[in-house]
Parts: C-alpha cells; sequence; structure tokens
C-alpha cells in the first residue's frame, strides 16, 4: 500500500535512527534550539512532517526538508535557521564540538527542528530510499552513456496517458539530486521515470539500490568521464550496475548494438528484452521525413513519430518503447501520450533564428553525441551550409587533447561545412578538422566571439549546431542570439 505524504518526522527519526545515521536532534525553546537525544526527544516531533525536500532555502515549498551541506562557494548551514524560522525541519551535518553552533540561538518555529548526521549526504539517500519503498509506485531507472535524458522525457511523456507520471527535474541523477528526486514523489504517482548519472564505478550501484526500479534501461556505453571512470570497460561496467537492482520479475532494456551488451545480458538476473539495428530481439531503422524533423522510427511493422531530430533520438524512443510495453502499457496509449512529449531544454531542440535553423544542443557533449548531433544536423531540411559551433568535450582525462583532435577528424568525414570550436581546451577539434579535406575550421576564444562570427558570417538557410559540455556553457551562446528556451 501507498503511504500518504508527507513523510513524518517520526518516520524519518526511525529510519535514520535505525540506520546508525542520527546524532541528535535540535527542537526549538521559545528563545532558541535544544539539544536533544534520542532517548530524551520530547513529545513535539508527534504529528510533525515534512513533504519534500530541497538545497536551496529559497526554493522550498510547503513543509519541505532544508537539506543544508557544505558546497564549494556556500554553506546551507548560514540558511537553516531562517527554515527554521519559517516551519521547515532541516537536515545537516553535526554541532561542531566545543564551540558555540550558530543554529542553537535560531528562532525556529513550533513545528521546525533539526536532523543532525555525521554523513547528512548519506542521511539524504537513505531517507529518500526508505520513502521510496513505502509508494505503490513503478519505477523505471535510466542510465547510458548519451540518451538518458531524452529517453526518460520520452517515457514520461507516454506513460502520461496511462496515469500520473513523475520523472527527474533537469539535471537531478546523481547523488544528491535522485534522493531529492525521491522525497519529491507524491503518494498517488503511478509511474516514475528517474534518471541515473554517474561519474565513476559504484554510482550507478548506488544510486539503482535506494530507486528499486521495476524497469531499468542501459541506453549505451561510450567514452566519457574517462577521468573518473578511467576506461570503456569501466564505463561498461559502471552503467551494467543497474542491473543488479532490478527484481526477478523486473525487466532490463538493452541496447544490443552497444559495447557491453554481452556482459550486461549475463549480469541481469531477470528478463532482458534488447533492440538493435540488426541484433537484438527487436529491430528498429530510421526513416527521413521532409514533414517532420524528428523523422520516423520504424519498429517491427510499425512507424512512430520522433519528437526530436536526429537518427539517435529513433534510438532513444525505441528504448523507450519497449520500456513502457514492459509495464504492460498498450501501444494506443503511448502513441497519445507521446503527442505531449516535451523535451528537456537544450537537448535536441530547433530553434529560429534571421531564417537561420538552430539546433540547440548545448546541455553536454562527448564524442559520440558530437558525432550524432552532426549527423542530425544535415538530416534536417534545408538548402545552406551546415555549421557546428562547439564547445570543449569535459572529463575526457590525460588524453583529452587528443580525443578532441580524433573528434575533429571524424566530423571531417562527415557531411559538416564550418567548425568554430570555442574555447582553448576545443581547438584541438578545429586542429583535427582541418587535417581533413573538409571544409573550413575556426578557433573562438568565447561565447561572444561565436556570436559576433556567427552574425557576420552565417547566411540564411544555414542549419547552425550549438553543442559542448556543460562546464562549456555553450547556451550562453544562444541566450546572446536573443532565442531563450524559458
Amino acid at each position: 500500500m501507498a503511504t500518504e505524504q508527507p513523510y513524518t518526522i517520526e518516520q524519518a527519526i526511525g529510519d535514520l535512527e535505525q540506520a546508525g545515521l542520527l546524532h541528535s536532534i535540535l527542537l526549538p525553546n521559545g528563545s532558541g534550539m535544544d539539544s536533544v537525544t534520542l532517548a530524551t526527544i520530547r513529545p513535539q516531533t508527534v504529528g510533525a512532517t515534512f513533504q519534500g525536500a530541497g538545497l536551496d532555502s529559497r526554493d522550498l515549498s510547503g513543509t519541505a526538508l532544508f537539506v543544508a551541506l557544505a558546497g564549494e562557494n556556500v554553506d546551507g548551514r548560514d540558511y537553516a535557521a531562517s527554515a527554521l524560522s519559517e516551519g521547515n525541519w532541516v537536515l545537516t551535518r553535526t554541532m561542531n564540538q566545543g564551540q558555540d553552533d550558530p543554529l542553537l540561538a535560531a528562532n525556529g518555529a513550533p513545528d521546525s527542528g533539526v536532523l543532525l548526521c555525521a554523513e547528512p549526504e548519506l542521511a539524504l539517500a537513505h531517507l529518500a530510499g526508505c520513502y521510496r519503498r513505502r509508494l505503490a509506485v513503478e519505477v523505471v531507472g535510466v542510465t547510458g552513456t548519451n540518451g538518458k535524458t531524452t529517453t526518460k522525457d520520452f517515457i514520461r511523456a507516454m506513460l502520461g496517458a496511462a496515469g500520473k507520471t513523475q520523472a527527474t527535474p533537469g539535471n537531478l541523477n546523481n547523488q544528491l539530486g535522485l534522493p531529492l528526486t525521491l522525497l519529491n514523489l507524491q503518494h498517488d504517482t503511478k509511474y516514475a521515470v528517474i534518471e541515473m548519472g554517474a561519474s565513476a564505478v559504484g554510482d550507478i550501484r548506488f544510486l539503482a539500490e535506494i530507486t528499486h526500479p521495476k524497469v531499468g534501461i542501459i541506453t549505451n556505453a561510450a567514452p566519457a568521464h574517462l577521468a573518473h571512470f578511467g576506461s570503456l570497460e569501466n564505463i561498461i561496467d559502471g552503467k551494467g550496475e543497474l542491473l543488479a537492482a532490478l527484481p526477478s520479475d523486473g525487466t532490463a532494456v538493452l541496447n544490443a548494438d552497444s559495447p557491453g551488451y554481452e556482459r550486461w545480458q549475463e549480469k541481469a538476473s531477470c528478463p532482458v528484452v534488447s533492440w538493435g539495428i540488426e541484433t537484438g530481439d527487436h529491430h528498429w531503422s530510421w526513416l527521413a521525413s521532409e514533414t517532420s524533423p524528428g523523422g520516423h522510427l520504424l519498429l517491427g511493422d510499425e512507424s512512430w513519430p520522433v519528437p526530436l531530430p536526429g537518427r539517435h533520438n529513433a534510438a532513444n524512443l525505441c528504448a523507450a518503447i519497449l520500456a513502457c510495453r514492459a509495464l504492460g502499457i498498450g501501444d494506443d496509449i503511448l502513441r497519445r501520450g507521446l503527442q505531449d512529449f516535451a523535451a528537456s531544454d537544450h537537448r535536441g531542440k530547433l530553434l529560429s533564428w534571421e531564417e537561420r535553423l538552430i539546433l540547440d544542443d548545448t546541455y553536454n557533449a562527448n564524442p559520440v553525441s558530437m558525432l550524432a548531433a552532426v549527423n542530425s544536423l544535415a538530416e534536417l531540411a534545408g538548402d545552406g551550409r551546415t555549421i557546428a559551433v562547439l564547445g570543449t568535450m569535459a572529463e575526457l582525462g590525460t588524453g583529452s587533447d587528443e580525443i578532441h583532435e580524433e573528434t575533429g577528424k571524424d566530423l571531417g568525414v562527415g557531411p559538416l561545412d564550418i567548425l568554430l570550436a570555442v574555447g582553448e581546451n576545443a581547438f584541438g577539434l578545429a586542429d583535427g578538422f582541418s587535417g581533413t579535406e573538409a571544409g573550413v575550421a575556426h578557433k573562438i576564444i568565447g561565447h561572444q566571439e561565436a556570436v559576433d562570427w556567427l552574425i557576420l558570417n552565417s547566411a540564411p538557410g544555414d542549419r547552425i549546431l550549438i553543442k559542448g559540455s556543460r562546464s562549456s556553457s555553450m547556451e550562453t551562446i544562444i541566450q546572446k542570439l536573443g532565442l531563450n528556451e524559458t
């Protein structure tokens, strides 16, 4: 049976105490806060609740739990007193021993309090896992090097026609964001689509264990985050950690064309459904269309409109359809839900600027996604040039310069006319591209220079891709062109 939100403080205290994660509690006394132990806790906590959780005290809604963590630039503890005065409960680290902790002087509202833990990040994850297991929600977990978010968005849209569906918002797919996503699930939600990101081996295992998915998708494995993973083999193992969390009556949805597929198939202890161009259980192909920028996915004998441009997005849609079918949802319902699809910001969105077509794929980048995005650009209808404005690909480790240059060479044998490498760390893309028989490459120092180049040198009819890793902030170019998405 599903529990009724909100999460009660009594439940949270019990969950943390059982795991040995709770140190002590602060409760308001009218003029400050008293430190109490579990043995002396007062009846004041009876009936106290929180509904949802957040890391930013300014964005808390209602009785949400404020998770006050120490960041690189901001310490959430500095804002805990404000949250307490508004009646929110706070989860944070234990007080400084032998010092007057400012939290003791906080003027907390009667229903507020503080949960003090030596490892608040771990306590947050544990609360999220306990809460999720109280919910009667069917969860789809999505991981992979490329396509996670788009696949998640496809599933969210299609399942939305079958019942109330929630999904990972924005980029909340890591050790902090995913627990927040789980804690913000509502008691009447029927389906949840949870994206799982990773930077190292062990990350997906940690996230999957608290998510407890019924269906798990691995979109692919490709070289990315090599600075932390170290090798493609480690990436394959890291993505495969999702499989251990799937129940025996669950379903693993796997890409038969991806490196690591055989290894994943062996690891799965539940039924496997696979897709591939010529291999796997379900064969797919992509058909371009002059009337639809995304073309059509051909899955078996059926045709599905692809809401986003690119052959790779047809693969993402294929995985999403198979995952929804694994939950027992009929295709008629899935097609109805797909009509309401809305992509996450900066992921394959088409924008119009001065009679030019802009493909905004600025959310992230790695070598495989760079090539896929450029191919998508060329597949768009238009008689102008193809121009790629590309930023740095981050977290590639010690071989970053060589990988950028190799990627530039790969782009040089494709359909690209002009490449703009933005930022010194991306200049290897231009070097590799210039060494081929392709078009022209330019090295651009910053975002404004890229905008200036586009204004002066692009022409009506041109198709322009803008892409880069998060750290390169390539969405700034979109904004400077006056094309804010939100």
